[in-house]
């Protein structure tokens, strides 16, 4: 223990603003700081770094202003996680992080904002993805910190929730107008652009062949006119200012399309540029490897601002052209992601930038001058450097615990619930090499694209195949989840959802808030209530908006409208808050002050460029219809269809409104467009009134019979088969 401490104080020793060895002197005192995150960014897909497959006009401007460091690693090939060491730096171990979900930042953990903050800089960003969540713990430290990024549709993938980087560039550029130039500022830009989906707007999806470069293009222009808004502000010139990647993307290159899972060279190496105020050393270039972890001691050491007091940083201050040389030193690297959505091995490596050592469990070392693809493991050869890798990577700290534990209460509520534990516990015996799931990832991959083009009972199949072979697979039950709740098979997708959630981390809260939802839709208000106080126990406030919904089904407004304005309180930028106090005014009989509601809402989404969001032209479908305007609840009903398909709510008014106005006909065409949606029992006894209203009674009795039937079976997470425990 002494030992560590005595490495710690060494490090911050090295690291601390005015030690020249490491060219940590403070050259700009008081410098604004710019610093801009390209999520998913492959430092060797930029012209910058030798590609010549797209055109990047802003960022090879930029390049000669800057300094390119030709060897940048990321520490986890993960967005949350990567931020957060980019923001402490710290490695997971330390900082707390190790998933995209059910993880937030330590609290001991300084961050580069809090730091600059003392320092009487005024602090902003705005991020472009809803993983980095105010609630993540990232924020900490900003003043201005715009996350109003939200989930548009019910089951959508968390981690292709986003927004056009346009808008969040609008959204800092107004925060820095507002605040003022002059002084020292810290601004942080976020752009979610190349992640999946790759889904480029003209032109630059026509003008490249591979949707991914078009990508990289897009995010191109929006940094070219952040740019020119920064040398318009007087900002450009005098500022510090870094462009980087969280992580690079697998693209195929040794099996893995995305990221998460391999800790090869494609999803570790990131482009770092760095333009020091003035221009100086614009157009250098340093070879010497450093790490994202560099980047807090790197701006505070220029800066002239004292490092966060007590941390064990990992990093040190990037070099400058025409330091010393500072002394080598090997990076770190690590994933749990594979331990934790599919129950394979996590991994850790370590590199110099010109060997690459893998700890899996069969490890593996690269020569990555001479085999930058890393195609030709050396492991069995054990070459120069290997031993000494293995050695010092097997005496790093790792630590991978999960957030906290669960309570006895909560542990009584979720047994009565029917789960065995509340989050993932060890495997029993050694866990697969993700090296060998190749085959998996393939499965994966192709039920992924039939859920994405609609074939859901193609996707159901395969996701069930792959959960007979590895039931540990977290991700797989929650995509299984949402291909069976397309095809109405809503009793198995609240199961799959509930293996989902034995399998997470105890402080996850995802797989709680849909289970949550979708307790709602099988009218099972009491289970609903039940997840979503779990949820919010899990520290995800957006419960409080689930609550407010399940009051509403209980008939008790005053506790819907506290629940939603507890929710409009965490997420005063989202609009699921306002519209639940829309519903609350509905429930009351105001019917105006719910249409206001709902146009609050709308006049949010023009506001901070968001997509369309499901429910808002269905509620105001619904408030005209009480307000007898059955013209303009007829046009507002089939927008919502129209926009959302899947809304059966929306269908199931629509059929209502026409029976009530005595159009038989398209009540019957509606009806039965509703029941082809596989409704649950509350849209089933929706069916039987309008069925009542068309006289049609032996119908309407069959319809009551079936909500019945679905409100009274009983759901249980689906046991592994073949007798074994189904649990990483």
């Amino acid at each position: 223990m002494k030992i560590r401490a005595l490495l710690s104080l060494v490090v911050l020793l090295l690291a601390a603003p005015g030690c020249g060895k490491r060219g940590g002197s403070a050259r700009h005192p008081n410098a604004p700081v710019v610093i801009v995150s390209i999520d998913t960014l492959r430092s060797d897909h930029l012209p910058a770094y030798g590609y010549r497959n797209v055109e990047t006009p802003a960022l090879d401007a930029f390049r000669r202003d800057a300094i390119l460091y030709e060897r940048a690693y990321t520490h986890v090939p993960l967005t949350l996680p990567s931020h957060a060491t980019i923001f402490t730096g710290l490695l997971p171990a330390e900082h707390g992080i190790h998933d995209n979900l059910g993880y937030t930042l330590a609290p001991s953990a300084g961050t580069l904002a809090s730091q600059l903050k003392k320092a009487g800089y005024r602090t902003g960003g705005a991020v472009s993805a809803v993983v980095l969540s105010h609630l993540s713990g990232l924020s900490r430290g900003f003043d201005f910190w715009d996350d109003a990024v939200e989930v548009t549709e019910a089951r959508k993938i968390l981690s292709q929730v986003q927004r056009p980087g346009a808008a969040t560039a609008a959204s800092l550029e107004s925060w820095i107008s507002g605040v003022g130039a002059e002084g020292p500022l810290f601004a942080f830009l976020h752009l979610y652009e190349p992640h999946t989906p790759y889904e480029p707007p003209e032109p630059w999806k026509s003008r490249f062949a591979d949707p991914y470069d078009g990508e990289i293009a897009t995010a191109d222009a929006i940094l070219g006119n952040f740019f020119g808004f920064l040398k318009k502000s007087g900002l450009y010139d005098r500022s510090l200012v870094l462009v980087l990647s969280d992580h690079g993307e697998g693209l195929g290159d040794h099996g893995e399309e995305e990221h998460g899972i391999f800790l090869y060279r494609e999803a570790l190496q990131v482009p770092l540029l760095v333009k020091l105020p003035g221009g100086a050393q614009g157009g250098g270039t340093v070879s010497t490897p450093v790490g994202l972890a560099d980047v807090l001691p790197g701006v505070l050491s220029i800066t002239g601002v004292a490092l966060p007091e007590g941390l064990p940083l990992q990093g040190r201050p990037f070099p400058i052209p025409g330091d010393p040389v500072a002394p080598a030193r090997r990076l770190f690297a690590e994933t749990y992601y594979p331990r934790i959505h599919l129950g394979w091995s996590d991994l850790a490596s370590l590199t110099d930038g010109r060997l690459h050592y893998i700890k899996a469990p069969r490890p593996e070392f690269y020569d990555l001058e001479k085999d930058p693809g890393e195609k030709t493991d050396l492991a069995a050869e054990k070459p120069e450097g290997f031993r000494s890798m293995k050695i010092e990577i097997e005496k790093i700290p790792r630590v991978f615990d999960r957030p906290r534990d669960v309570d006895p209460e909560q542990a009584k509520k979720l047994a009565s619930l029917g789960y065995l534990t509340g989050g993932s516990s060890q495997a029993a015996g050694p866990l697969p090499d993700p090296k060998d799931g190749l085959a998996t990832l393939a499965g994966v991959r192709e039920g992924f694209l039939a859920l994405k083009e609609g074939r859901n009972a193609e996707a159901a199949a395969t996701f069930r195949r792959l959960l007979d072979a590895n039931p540990r697979m977290q991700d797989v039950w929650d995509a299984e989840s949402r291909a069976l709740f397309r095809l109405g098979r809503f009793d198995e997708a609240l199961a799959a959802l509930k293996k989902g959630a034995e399998l997470s981390p105890s402080s996850a809260a995802y797989f709680f808030t849909g289970i949550a939802n979708l307790c709602l839709i099988l009218g099972r208000v009491d289970d609903a209530r039940a997840h979503a106080e779990i949820a919010l126990s899990r520290g995800d406030p957006s419960a409080h908006e689930i609550l407010a919904r399940v009051a509403l089904a209980k008939g008790d407004v005053a506790t819907a409208e506290k629940e939603a304005r507890e929710a409009v309180a965490a997420f005063p930028r989202s609009r699921l808050p306002i519209l639940a106090l829309a519903r609350v005014e509905v429930a009351r009989g105001d019917f105006p002050a719910a249409l206001a509601r709902v146009d609050e809402a709308e006049k949010m989404t023009a506001a901070f460029s968001l997509e369309p969001i499901e429910s808002v032209h269905f509620l105001r479908g619904e408030i005209f219809a009480r307000m007898s305007r059955p013209e303009d609840a007829e046009r507002e009903l089939q927008t919502e269809i129209r926009l959302f398909p899947q809304n059966l709510d929306a269908q199931a008014s629509l059929a209502l409104l026409y029976a009530a106005w005595g159009r038989k006909a398209d009540a019957r065409r509606a009806l039965g467009e509703l029941v082809a949606g596989h409704p649950g029992p509350n849209l089933l006894m929706t069916a039987a009134q309008v069925s009542t209203i068309l006289g049609d009674t032996a119908e309407a009795a069959d319809y009551r019979r079936r909500a019945a039937v679905k409100s009274a079976s009983p759901v249980t997470p689906p046991r592994a088969r073949g007798g074994g425990r189904g649990r990483p």
